[in-house]
């Protein structure tokens, strides 16, 4: 699952997104009722919080990859506008 992705490829959606987009309720819904169960000291608590992780696992080792280019992209964009800004606005003193 971990593939390298360039920044227009993570951009499109595929079905990686599906998988987090149900994933990510999963995740929570079953995390919070295991947590619930388990403080009620229901044994089925236990079953419901691993399921949780699990699903959150999964999501986060599917979509870390994309989100991962996107944003190296963004970092590399945002240095080079840092740059430009910087070599616009500098000023020197005229005196020397």
């Amino acid at each position: 699952m971990a593939k390298k992705y360039t920044p227009e490829e993570a951009e499109k959606w595929g079905w990686e997104e599906l998988v987090a987009s149900i994933g990510a309720p999963a995740g929570y819904i079953f995390i919070s009722i295991g947590l619930a169960l388990v403080l009620l000291l229901k044994p089925v608590g236990w079953v419901y919080l691993v399921i949780g992780v699990v699903a959150t696992l999964v999501m986060y080792f599917v979509m870390d990859p994309k989100l991962r280019a996107v944003s190296d992209e963004y970092e590399r964009r945002q240095a080079e506008f840092l740059k430009h800004v910087e070599s616009i606005s500098k000023w020197e003193d005229k005196d020397e």
